[in-house]
């Protein structure tokens, strides 16, 4: 299991946010809040403190409670006792398989789907952005790389048409620790990703439904292989220097 003691419970927002409290809503607070943790701007085990929040917003303590609170509907933070609420930890190896292997299996299927039922436009921007992965890579942006990927699964998913597996997708995702992928994802993986979706793209356009299958569950798989690797890794430079101080 994971280890999640290496990240401080600070109360030091990395947000430039200022709001207008005429158009602030739940929604709107609860988007800022669920970005800043998919960025890593708020980190895992950060306490979320509604006063400091609120005056960093510069709005009333309402949207913001509200926001939290939906925080810890979709998995994004959890309650820290006494009466405190923190971004949630880093998964655990086992949350982080059960997730994977769903995953795998329902963006498989959608991606057989997509290989039937996908159209030349649609082909046309998935290969629009393995060019701008490919650029992006280049520059060292590894956050908008990150995006791209969402983007690039999105659009095979969307392609699949089929509306429920679309939303299981989505639901998984969102009440998933895929999150974290983001934050501990590294330039070597990104690229290795990037040609397995040039890879998966070649099956899509032959229209060899087992094949592309076959290969996006590949491709998940890697990639939780990757971040079990990493979060590992953290775990070992938390432990020595736990025992170096």
């Amino acid at each position: 299991m994971t280890n999640n003691t290496q990240f401080e419970e600070s109360t030091e927002y990395n947000l430039k946010i200022n709001l207008s409290e005429k158009i602030v809503t739940r929604d709107k607070v609860y988007s800022i809040l669920s970005k800043a943790i998919f960025r890593g701007d708020l980190k895992p085990g950060q306490r979320l403190v509604e006063s400091k929040l609120a005056k960093l917003m510069k709005v009333s303590r309402t949207p913001i409670r509200e926001a939290i609170i939906e925080l810890v509907q979709k998995g994004l933070a959890v309650p820290s006792p006494p009466k405190g609420v923190k971004v949630a930890p880093l998964p655990t190896t086992e949350e982080l398989t059960e997730f994977y292997d769903i995953n795998g299996v329902l963006r498989g299927l959608a991606a057989r789907k997509a290989a039937r039922n996908i159209t030349p436009l649609q082909i046309k921007h998935l290969q629009e952005i393995i060019l701008q992965s490919e650029q992006s890579l280049r520059e060292g942006l590894l956050k908008e790389i990150f995006n791209l990927n969402k983007k690039f699964h999105q659009i095979i998913e969307k392609s699949s048409n089929n509306k429920e597996l679309v939303f299981l997708l989505d639901n998984v995702y969102e009440r998933s620790r895929e999150r974290f992928s983001e934050i501990l994802s590294r330039k070597k993986r990104q690229k290795e990703s990037i040609e397995e979706h040039k890879v998966i793209l070649e099956a899509i356009i032959k229209k060899d439904e087992e094949l592309v299958e076959q290969l996006m569950k590949k491709h998940i798989e890697n990639g939780k292989e990757d971040l079990l690797q990493q979060i590992e890794l953290q775990e070992n430079i938390s432990a020595k220097n736990n025992n170096s101080e």
